[in-house]
């Protein structure tokens, strides 16, 4: 595997974990049986969502999000370019459609930038902006 990397969701866990905390406070005060089903989904969030691995491989890239339940793939034969790129806050985190692109980001603003051959546009959030670039650049190439 030419590329392998994984990064921590850290913005996600931090909001599940200031909304349970809050939410869980004024839930349990106000009607206590609602605040189970809210932590529940706030824990399944948090677990699916915690971070984000990105592999490239056997011709295509791959990425999945916490333990990898469902898979996202990618042959390499159609990207047609590939950018380091900074997104803006109002994006946010998860997966997002946006008018120009699709998002899959946990964390941070950076990600790296897909153009399809389709003309579609994937963005895929990562810590490693540039790492990431410079290996689909050359597994492209290879």
């Amino acid at each position: 595997m030419p590329y392998r990397h994984t990064q921590f969701g850290t913005v996600i866990l931090v909001v599940c974990l200031v909304i349970a905390v809050f939410g869980g406070a004024i839930a349990w005060r106000a009607q206590p049986a609602a605040a189970i089903p809210m932590l529940v989904i706030l824990a399944a969030v948090a677990v699916f969502f915690h971070s984000l691995t990105v592999e490239i491989g056997d011709n295509e890239l791959r990425w999945h999000f916490g333990p990898g339940l469902w898979t996202y793939r990618l042959p390499l034969n159609e990207i047609e370019w590939v950018a380091a790129v900074h997104n803006h806050w109002w994006n946010g985190f998860g997966i997002r459609t946006a008018p120009r692109f699709t998002l899959y980001n946990v964390s941070g603003l950076d990600a790296v930038e897909l153009k399809l051959k389709s003309g579609g546009v994937k963005r895929i959030g990562t810590d490693d902006p540039a790492g990431l670039a410079a290996a689909l650049q050359s597994a492209m190439r290879g």
